[in-house]
């Protein structure tokens, strides 16, 4: 095969294979999420089509074919550079928030009713598998910042109002540098209850 033929279409080959594997993975969060709607389109019109010419290309690198004629040579021109429009636009359309970085919500800023502590809850990649809840507080003499893991049934959760929204009530206890915290209606799961000891940083259910 003439080698100014096959280096470019093995690199093209390459890189096509590296886009179909990397939508695969960034567009489910690395299979913790479904596609969404822009997502199922993509894998119909691009990512299909794109993933048929890739098998069929390293078929024929296999075979060792090369363009034996002006048309099989324009048409393979043709599909390389739908491979190259395709392989670009994979990696282009891919969302890596909840996969390579985390994506955050929030409720308000609040503060305890001894004015110690400011606190928030953050649900960290809802509607995911990965989905998790810490609890962010900070020390209002010192400045002083914790986050603290804390094991609400996020998974459970189906919607959210964001705006204004109070997902956690955080409560004093009996016992010094402790707090209960409390779930809301707002979160839209059954109420959840947890000791939290923001000295040592960790949270124990209670409910």
């Amino acid at each position: 095969m003439n080698i100014l033929l096959k280096i470019p279409w093995v690199l093209l080959t390459i890189f096509s294979t590296a886009s179909l594997v990397w939508f695969l993975l960034g567009s489910t969060a690395n299979f913790q999420r479904s596609l969404d709607l822009v997502g199922t389109v993509t894998l119909i019109i691009v990512w299909i089509p794109n993933f048929i010419i890739t098998v069929v290309s390293i078929v024929l690198l296999i075979k060792g074919w090369i363009p034996s004629s002006l048309v099989t040579y324009a048409g393979f021109i043709i599909c390389m550079i739908i491979l190259v429009i395709s392989s670009v636009s994979l990696f282009q359309g891919v969302n890596t928030k909840g996969w390579l970085t985390e994506v955050i919500r929030s409720d308000q800023l609040k503060i305890t009713s001894d004015e110690k502590y400011e606190y928030r809850i953050d649900l960290i990649n809802v509607f995911q598998k990965n989905s998790s809840a810490r609890l962010y507080v900070r020390n209002m003499s010192t400045g002083e910042e914790a986050n603290i893991p804390v094991d609400i049934h996020v998974d459970k959760i189906r919607g959210l109002r964001t705006i204004d929204i109070d997902w956690v009530i955080m409560e004093l206890s009996d016992v010094p540098n402790r707090y209960i915290l409390y779930t809301t209606k707002e979160l839209g799961i059954p109420e959840e209850k947890f000791e939290i000891d923001v000295v040592t940083g960790t949270s124990r259910r209670l409910k």
